[in-house]
């Protein structure tokens, strides 16, 4: 895990500073962020930017390996604010990623509304049911070892198309942000998420395409300084 703390006091004059929980993709891990250069970006940022690890597990509770899931929602915002000057309170607290990290923010955000502000995704599995098949480029084994089967994951929690449509009316929801390169093979999926969230009702979405821009580290940089002024206005 990577955690960046900002190095001056918050401008402020409160203790401490909210918190970002910035989740990777599936073929990276916690130094994704890191390698890429998150450091130039976050210079000047005023929240704690936290980066775990969860491997390929789409910040799962896996069937047969680790709960990836308790730790990121339970677990690790706990450790956070007994060991870091983190701020309480869901208006201080955000999740945001990429790809696979996209679709883990979503869910935190979705499945927890009382806790995370705001919810940003770039390029995010909005579909988990792509994963279970064939253009999801994951074997009969791993798929199985996250989720049980191929079709397990659909009409569940773990299924972000189905999350939307259970919210109340008037009940509190997180703020959400998301962007999409026009070539990107999940373009339509986030479309369809974008329909679902607006048939719904009742969710504010800062959505976005970009023609031309592709599933890769090019466009998520490029993205990077819009998702971060979204996490801190």
């Amino acid at each position: 895990m990577h955690v960046f703390v900002p190095e001056t006091p918050h401008s402020d004059g409160r203790p401490g500073f909210p918190v970002l929980y910035l989740l990777h993709g599936r073929s990276g891990d916690h130094s994704a962020y890191v390698r890429y250069g998150i450091r130039k970006f976050c210079r000047g940022r005023e929240c704690i930017v936290v980066m775990p690890d969860a491997a390929r597990s789409f910040y799962t509770d896996m069937v047969a390996g680790e709960k990836y899931w308790t730790f990121v929602s339970e677990e690790l915002p706990r450790l956070i604010q007994a060991m870091f000057p983190a701020r309480a309170g869901r208006d201080q607290t955000f999740a945001a990623g990429l790809s696979m990290g996209g679709y883990g923010a979503l869910k935190l955000g979705l499945r927890h509304p009382e806790r995370f502000g705001k919810i940003a995704a770039m390029s995010a599995v909005t579909d988990i049911g792509w994963v279970g098949r064939p253009e999801g480029g994951m074997s009969d084994v791993e798929v199985a070892a996250i989720f049980g089967s191929r079709t397990a994951m659909t009409g569940t929690d773990n299924d972000l198309l189905e999350l939307p449509g259970r919210f109340a009316p008037g009940a509190v929801r997180p703020e959400l942000w998301m962007r999409c390169g026009g070539d990107d093979v999940l373009i339509e999926y986030n479309r369809e998420f974008r329909n679902r969230l607006a048939a719904a009702g009742g969710w504010k979405l800062d959505y976005g395409e970009t023609p031309g821009a592709g599933h890769n580290w090019d466009f998520w940089l490029s993205q990077l300084p819009a998702m971060l002024d979204f996490i801190e206005k």
